[in-house]
């Protein structure tokens, strides 16, 4: 018989499908629905839903259901600074700590951005670069912040680089951002950092912006 699935690994599989807009912002999150498809009980779906609420990727209503968070522009653009104010700081650490194996994991994860086709897969890739270049600074807390800020943006990362034509500028900054570690060019990557995060949140932020068009306007006029 197999084991019963965790609520933090229930947990990391609706989060990665949130961060990668298998399910889209907004959507509801039915606790019989997941727990038919984990094959557990409601009960770690609830507590999985739980960790979520505390990570600020699902959103709580006092009758227990849940949603995944939807950002407004304000939100969108508070999560962006935090992370353009908080991860050049970082970048000392990041240099002096990194490995030879760990920056050979960095570029194979490159690789695999420039050569992907599935904007999803991408996206997988992405978040797993930007974790582990958190992590090799070697400070967990500043690690665990950043992955919360960078798990809130990305469903909104996507429409950037899969609609909005930020998937070129972005694989060429990872590239330069691997040869600023081998080069131990702690204000290099400190600057592509910042260059990085400013493009995603001002075509990000846009696009937020921009009202929907409803295509059946015209046939009520």
């Amino acid at each position: 018989m197999a084991a019963t699935m965790s609520p933090e690994v229930i947990a990391e599989r609706i989060a990665a499908a949130i961060r990668e807009k298998v399910i889209t912002p907004g959507s509801p999150l039915i606790q019989e629905d997941l727990a038919r498809r984990f094959e557990v009980s409601r009960s770690p779906v609830r507590e999985a839903l739980r960790i979520l609420a505390t990570e600020g990727l699902v959103e709580m209503t006092p009758g227990g259901g849940a949603s995944v968070r939807r950002l407004d522009r304000a939100e969108l653009e508070e999560l962006y600074d935090l992370r353009i104010k908080l991860e050049p700081t970082i970048v000392t650490q990041i240099v002096a700590h990194i490995t030879g194996a760990e920056l050979a994991r960095l570029d194979e994860l490159v690789g695999e951005m420039e050569a992907q086709q599935d904007v999803g897969r991408w996206m997988r890739a992405n978040f797993e670069f930007h974790n582990r270049l958190h992590a090799a600074a070697g400070l967990p807390r500043t690690q665990e912040i950043l992955r919360s800020l960078l798990a809130a943006v990305q469903p909104y990362t996507q429409e950037n680089i899969d609609q909005l034509g930020g998937r070129g500028q972005a694989d060429s900054e990872h590239r330069q951002m691997i040869a600023a570690l081998r080069a131990q060019d702690a204000e290099g990557l400190a600057e592509l950092f910042r260059t990085h995060l400013v493009s995603a949140k001002n075509r990000v932020a846009q696009a937020l912006s921009t009202p929907e068009v409803d295509p059946l306007a015209a046939l009520r006029r």
